[in-house]
């Protein structure tokens, strides 16, 4: 089961990452704003894909797969270094980054060794029946709800062309459909669980 976790994260990591840099290509009609719409859609997909609630969510479940407290801390570090790698790595070869591309962007490989060990544990906290469960699930949709605001996706400057603004805007609202739809879920979800909970031991009682 543990071997079978470790490929399901490499392969959800690879493609997060190759998904995350087919967005970031752009035409030459979109470089001389000839194909706007196309350019809004496109910059939406890759603000949805660049978002910190993506990313971490990525961390959560590779915690989830792997399930063990050890291996998921390290899973949410691998899969994030896993991801980084492919990213910049695909995007080097086809010639969509230039060679700095690693030094540029080492903040990132950072942030992933810090960051991504906690989240994978979240992940594995996530299977758990109790109150902690419920907590661990919670917090990608919450990070979802939040993150709209932290980084001021409602809130861009009027000097940013349009198909910006409303790929921004449209990326918020995703957000937050999706981070309120993951809080219900899961509260309606751990609501029944204690429901039956309820029941099994009434039945035991009787």
């Amino acid at each position: 089961m543990a071997l079978r976790g470790w490929g399901l994260i490499l392969v959800a990591a690879s493609v997060l990452s190759l998904v995350a840099l087919a967005s970031n290509a752009t035409t030459m009609s979109q470089i001389e704003a000839q194909a706007n719409t196309l350019l809004a859609v496109r910059r939406t997909i890759s603000q949805l894909l660049s978002t910190g609630t993506v990313w971490a969510g990525l961390a959560v479940l590779s915690g989830w797969l792997v399930r063990r407290p050890g291996q998921a801390f390290a899973a949410g570090i691998v899969a994030l270094l896993i991801a980084l790698v492919v990213h910049y790595g695909v995007g080097l070869i086809f010639g969509i980054f230039d060679p700095d591309v690693w030094t540029e962007n080492s903040y990132w490989f950072q942030v992933a060794v810090v960051v991504g060990g906690p989240l994978g544990l979240v992940g594995a906290i996530a299977r758990r029946p109790d109150l902690w469960g419920v907590v661990a699930r919670l917090v990608v949709p919450v990070g979802a709800l939040l993150e709209p605001f932290v980084i001021g996706l409602f809130t861009s400057s009027a000097i940013i062309p349009w198909p910006t603004r409303v790929a921004l805007v449209i990326s918020g609202v995703v957000l937050l459909a999706a981070g309120t739809a993951g809080c219900i879920q899961v509260l309606v979800a751990a609501r029944k669980q204690r429901s039956s909970t309820r029941e099994r031991r009434a039945i035991a009682d009787t």
